[in-house]
């Protein structure tokens, strides 16, 4: 009698991490099928040209397009269950398809860089240690002669219920000393599952806010759309209590045992989040981000997909984490362009979250106090609801904006007097300054003052900046970096100075000027180490007189009560880029750092510093606020035919010779046209801004279209076009769907 198969299909149709946007059939071997009820989003091991690679299984068939004699069998099957759940390879589906994008890079993309690499989806092992009863009965003057076992023997007598290994480790207690104590039958051993889910919550809860009007009405509004599919934009301005809002409506979520997902752009905003949410929500909550090893993240990943986690705080990638229970997606700072991903497969998380919302039937919360020009379209044309505090939480009265005319003054380091002044007098109200400059290093240029000579960086077509204090010369672009030079290698001149102020610079100079006061200074350089945000944001709490100084990752979320006086240093850059959603980005920038100023019961003051008083989207924004400007913007992108009211494509074609990007870009676009439909225009091939970047010379074609199906037609004619044309030559090109950098 034949043995029934618990996998009845013969192939199996695998997705491998290749740039091929394409399938790969494999046969499944009867002993496998016998053996195993093989499903979707399982990985395995199946062999792939001259090697074995890891794929996961995306579907099932009875026969195959290809000559089944030459279809190779599966190795070996590496899970007993899915590790992509078929929600999650659903959305996998449409993001490769949306996106133009290989199905194999996507779905690889979704799991975490071990189960990538074949690892178990399994919760690490640790030792725990536990005292036998001598062990417990011990006299600890006994061991006197071995004092490193008399203090392990004494750590772990104190933990009647046990210790783990990472206390062990905590503490720098001796492993010799616990094999030691071990061998003479004092200690036993335990391998237990890393699994903090269940461990009791010891933070202190902390009593709500009385809300107001306002937060009242948009939590009642979110709590009744809590059943379906829905869209909310929360659009509070910098200190209206926007997340005093969601963390009620979680709160409601987590008893009625759902989970939620909280999408944050930073991974300087992850700490903070969640010692706001420990402080208020007593429940299991995992990190998900950059920053954390990855043992950390399969962790958190296991936490979620076992349903044990109930809020899971991420960035961009959290969008992809199995959540089986979820009941709300919240992404806050929705308009920050952290959410999209530049490089590889170019998703936008927002986007993407609100998608898999959809197909869950939950809703999705959008917070921000200067919503993107796309959420704003959405909201008025009802398609969003869009609900707005426009109300500082407690006595908090929003920052008045004041605009410092450069023109024909004289700058003490990039400071005006009357900039200067406001500071000391700020200082001397024991209160905190925040300086904005968004431009890390020293100086953004070495220039050479015999010649004229600038160090230019040798891989991409930019200047390298100044980092002093590191003493090297850094491309921000490549990351290339070398030893800052003292003499000119053109013409042998020490006469070498910088141009341009960075971060570093400011900090250097404002450290002169006032002496005793602390300067801290938050970019991305000085956070590069694990816990350097939540030290530094420690410190600003700890002082009462000190100056801040930032770019663009202390413009958002940050809550400094103290922070009575801001000063944005360049408040002109942005305000004639070539790429039109420069003044957007300029005038969020300003918005938001604006916004830290004046958050408790102090009035705040911001000084803008410009060389244009008089510029319309200035004078807009400090006179009328930036729902005002962001409306006239709309308009006049909708007179332009420029997103949001037409969807954009973007082709990118990269190669080593100058020529051969620009030329194949040139012949597809000959070849296609004749196939575009009416209503879809092109613009291009023309080059990046920055032409050569990392060695690699840049061509971009734009394609536009007021709808959407037309344009992803002729882009997927555009992807195939593009891989047979690239098959023999060293050229790479990336399809950008809803590009955010069109230069």
């Amino acid at each position: 009698m034949q043995e029934a198969l618990l996998t009845p299909y013969p192939f199996a149709q695998v997705a491998l991490p290749v740039p091929m946007r394409t399938l790969f059939d494999y046969k499944i071997p009867k002993a496998m099928a016998l053996r195993h009820r093989l499903m979707p989003g399982m990985r395995v091991k199946v062999p792939f040209g001259k090697s074995s690679r890891l794929g996961v299984i995306v579907s099932f068939s009875e026969q195959s397009q290809w000559d089944e004699n030459n279809i190779k069998p599966i190795t070996s099957l590496q899970d007993e269950t899915a590790v992509i759940p078929n929600e999650l390879m659903a959305l996998c589906k449409w993001a490769a398809r949306y996106y133009h994008h290989p199905i194999g890079d996507v779905i690889f993309h979704a799991l975490p860089v071990l189960l990538r690499k074949g690892e178990n989806a399994e919760f690490r092992t640790e030792n725990w240690w536990f005292t036998t009863p001598e062990g417990q009965q011990k006299d600890l003057e006994s061991l006197n002669k071995a004092p490193r076992q008399q203090d392990f023997l004494k750590a772990v007598q104190q933990h009647p219920n046990g210790m783990s290994q990472n206390a062990i480790s905590s503490l720098s207690l001796s492993p010799g000393a616990g094999k030691a104590l071990e061998e003479k039958g004092l200690l036993r051993r335990e391998q237990r599952s890393f699994n903090k889910a269940g461990e009791k919550h010891t933070h202190q809860t902390q009593v709500p806010p009385v809300l107001n009007q306002e937060q009242r009405l948009a939590t009642d509004h979110l709590l009744d759309m809590a059943s379906s599919f829905g869209v909310a934009l929360l659009d509070g301005v910098t200190g209206s209590g926007k997340t005093e809002v969601f963390l009620r409506v979680m709160e409601k979520l987590i008893e009625d045992g759902k989970q939620i997902l909280v999408m944050v752009p930073e991974i300087g905003l992850t700490p903070q989040t969640l010692k706001r949410f420990e402080s208020r929500l007593h429940t299991d909550i995992v990190l998900m981000h950059s920053h954390m090893s990855d043992r950390e993240r399969l962790d958190a990943w296991l936490l979620s997909a076992s349903g044990h986690a109930k809020v899971i705080i991420g960035t961009r990638s959290a969008a992809f984490i199995p959540a089986p229970n979820l009941g709300l997606i919240v992404i806050d700072e929705e308009h920050d362009a952290s959410y999209k991903q530049h490089e590889g497969f170019r998703y936008h998380a927002r986007d993407l979250a609100i998608k898999r919302a959809q197909s869950l039937n939950i809703p999705v919360l959008l917070a921000s106090a200067t919503p993107s020009f796309e959420s704003l379209a959405n909201a008025l044309q009802k398609r969003f609801d869009w609900l707005r505090l426009r109300q500082r939480a407690g006595n908090a009265q929003i920052p008045k904006m004041e605009r410092v005319d450069l023109r024909g003054q004289t700058l003490v380091n990039g400071f005006s007097q009357h900039a200067l002044e406001s500071m000391k007098q700020c200082l001397d109200r024991q209160e905190q300054v925040l300086v904005f400059l968004n431009r890390r290093g020293y100086a953004p240029t070495l220039m050479c003052h015999q010649c004229g000579w600038i160090a230019s960086c040798d891989h991409c077509d930019v200047n390298l900046t100044v980092h002093k204090r590191a003493n090297k010369l850094h491309c921000h672009h490549c990351d290339a970096q070398k030893a800052l030079l003292h003499t000119c290698p053109e013409c042998q001149s020490d006469e070498l100075f910088t141009v341009g102020e960075g971060t570093e610079q400011i900090e250097t100079q404002l450290t002169a000027l006032f002496k005793e006061v602390p300067i801290l200074r938050i970019d991305r350089d000085s956070t590069q180490r694990k816990s350097a945000m939540t030290q530094l944001t420690q410190k600003i709490h700890e002082h009462n007189q000190a100056i801040l100084i930032g770019t663009q990752m202390l413009a958002k979320g940050h809550h400094f009560p103290n922070v009575t006086l801001v000063i944005v240093m360049d408040a002109d850059a942005g305000l004639f880029s070539a790429d039109f959603r420069g003044m957007e980005r300029t005038a969020q920038l300003i918005t938001q750092v604006a916004g830290r100023a004046g958050r408790s019961k102090k009035p705040g003051h911001v000084l803008l510093q410009t060389y244009h008083p008089d510029h319309a989207a200035i004078e807009c924004l400090c006179n009328l606020g930036y729902e005002h400007f962001a409306i006239d913007g709309l308009a006049e992108r909708k007179a332009l035919s420029l997103p949001p009211f037409f969807h954009q494509v973007i082709v990118r074609a990269e190669s080593g010779n100058e020529q051969e990007a620009m030329q194949l870009l040139a012949a597809m676009k000959n070849d296609l046209t004749p196939q575009f439909p009416e209503g879809l225009f092109s613009v291009g091939p023309y080059t990046a801004i920055i032409v050569r970047k990392a060695g690699q010379h840049r061509a971009l074609l734009s394609i536009k279209s007021a709808n959407r199906a037309p344009l992803h037609q002729i882009t997927a004619l555009m992807t195939n076009w593009l891989e047979q044309a690239t098959r023999q030559h060293k050229i790479r090109f990336a399809i950008d769907v809803d590009p955010l950098e069109t230069y």
